[in-house]
């Protein structure tokens, strides 16, 4: 038997441990998901890449409630953000062990509050997201499945809970278009469901026309993803020039990631005018997180009207940046400007850094570095005509092809099947898809056995030339002609589309 006088020392221990296993079942009991208005404030200065001063209005909610975990959600918002677009991987190394407590504090939530699941889907999913960029595929399968069964459980308890249908957006488009090469991990995710599906549910959330303050904040999240999702997966690229209306109609929506997604849409329908003055006219306040990208962009955009004070946005981006992505791309286009300025020597010097700097993860990176290493000239018409046309200027670019002697700078199969390819966008993008699909045709007829893209996209084009029409089955074809390419170039963005298109036909068909 323990002496008398150590009873009120094992007495105040007992107590002590139950005082603090109240508290701890009252934080995982009560703990709230109290979206304030300090916490749309921080939202939206989130949005803003005002980090500073989201930190600070997440600190005040904290300290004046702290069950509150709403907070907790938009400091990962935060740290998503600042991974996703600096791409630098010390700081990925720092945040990383943060997540897990998040995501810990997160489950302890009310799970009687919609914001419960959604919390937890969103962070998932954005650590998901985090951990593709950094090449960690198998745990970025296994969040996307996690997340996805958080938004699907969210869905069955609470149907009426309009932001849920975000995350439902993502997974469901999501899994359907991973590349062939990495079909394991669609199968890891486990997820069903369609493009039309998701972007669907996606534009559930970017049309609602209701009062509901937290839902009306939701709105430029899916339209954000509704965008991109659109022009890089859409038959119809204009479909998401409605997005930039909505965009440009809301000063409340201006932020640099909507200047990202509106001047990508701009320029996928070669409105390069329009999406340089947005570029130029970028919010750029103090403090705010730096999205050298835009930079890029910008760069981009000079580009495609063969401006080549582009050089300056490139050498910035390329100055500043320390990420992983588009250093090669970069550097191409600084070769590219080299070239079209007659300096071949400068031409070599950039496709080199190609070879030394940057990873070659992306698409347009592994496009940057095929080039690199073939060590050959680019033609410079076919270049000139290339870059014009993505810049929407269809008259320039078929006068480079049209007004000299194909005899004068066509000096190769490769030189005649880009031609032919060059020579139907610019007539499909010009209102004569007719015109278009012949050279189409004969782009696929002489490249389709060659490692060149041109004849993957000519049978995208195609697809989406019948598509537009009502030719379903002709459409399904053309887009089955493109997945049977194997092009040593954009290989999987096509195969992606094709497959979009092959599904939008499937959802379609009685």
């Amino acid at each position: 038997m323990c002496p008398s006088h150590n009873r009120p020392k094992a007495r105040f221990s007992i107590i002590f441990l139950l005082v603090w296993a109240f508290l701890f079942a009252s934080y995982s009991s009560f703990s709230q998901y109290n979206y304030t208005a300090g916490c749309q404030k921080a939202y939206q200065a989130i949005l803003n890449l005002q980090f500073q001063e989201a930190r600070q209005l997440i600190a005040v909610e904290k300290s004046s409630d702290h069950l509150n975990l709403i907070p907790v959600y938009l400091e990962n918002y935060i740290d998503f953000l600042t991974l996703f677009i600096g791409e630098d991987h010390s700081s990925y190394e720092q945040i990383r062990p943060g997540f897990m407590a998040r995501l810990d504090a997160l489950g302890k939530g009310m799970n009687t509050s919609p914001y419960c699941n959604f919390c937890l889907g969103e962070s998932n999913l954005q650590w998901a997201f985090i951990q593709l960029k950094f090449g960690e595929y198998t745990q970025a399968a296994l969040r996307v499945r996690k997340a996805n069964q958080y938004f699907t459980e969210n869905a069955r308890r609470f149907p009426d809970f309009l932001p849920n249908n975000i995350g439902l957006g993502i997974t469901h488009f999501f899994g359907g278009l991973v590349p062939d090469s990495y079909k394991w991990l669609a199968n890891l995710m486990g997820i069903s469901g369609s493009v039309s599906q998701g972007l669907g549910e996606l534009r559930s959330v970017a049309n609602y026309s209701g009062n509901d303050v937290i839902y009306n904040q939701f709105k430029p999240q899916a339209l954000l993803y509704m965008a991109m999702a659109s022009v890089n997966l859409g038959k119809d690229k204009s479909e998401a020039l409605k997005v930039v209306e909505l965009f440009s109609n809301n000063n409340s929506y201006q932020s640099p990631l909507i200047v990202y997604a509106s001047a990508s849409i701009l320029m996928k329908n070669g409105m390069n005018e329009k999406a340089l003055k947005i570029l130029r006219q970028r919010p750029q306040e103090p403090g705010s997180f730096p999205f050298y990208f835009l930079d890029f962009m910008e760069g981009n955009a000079r580009l495609n009207s063969l401006d080549t004070t582009a050089l300056k946005n490139y050498y910035y981006f390329l100055g500043h940046f320390r990420g992983l992505h588009y250093i090669k791309s970069a550097w191409q286009k600084v070769g590219w400007l080299q070239f079209i300025k007659g300096d071949t020597a400068g031409y070599r010097q950039a496709m080199a850094k190609v070879l030394s700097c940057g990873s070659a993860s992306g698409e347009e990176d592994k496009q940057a570095l095929h080039e690199a290493q073939l060590k050959q000239l680019p033609n410079l018409i076919l270049l000139r005509a290339r870059l014009l046309f993505d810049g929407g200027y269809y008259d320039k670019a078929a006068a480079e092809l049209l007004n000299r002697s194909t005899k004068t700078f066509l000096y190769s199969k490769k030189d005649l099947v880009e031609y032919s390819y060059r020579l139907g966008r610019i007539y499909h993008e010009s209102g004569n898809p007719v015109k278009a699909l012949g050279y189409y045709r004969s782009t696929i007829q002489r490249g389709k056995n060659e490692p060149w893209y041109y004849a993957a996209a000519s049978a995208l084009q195609m697809g989406f030339i019948y598509e537009n029409s009502g030719e379903l089955v002709k459409a399904d074809s053309a887009y089955h002609v493109c997945l049977e390419c194997k092009p040593a170039e954009y290989k999987n963005s096509l195969s992606q589309k094709a497959k979009a298109g092959i599904s939008r036909i499937r959802q379609n068909s009685p």
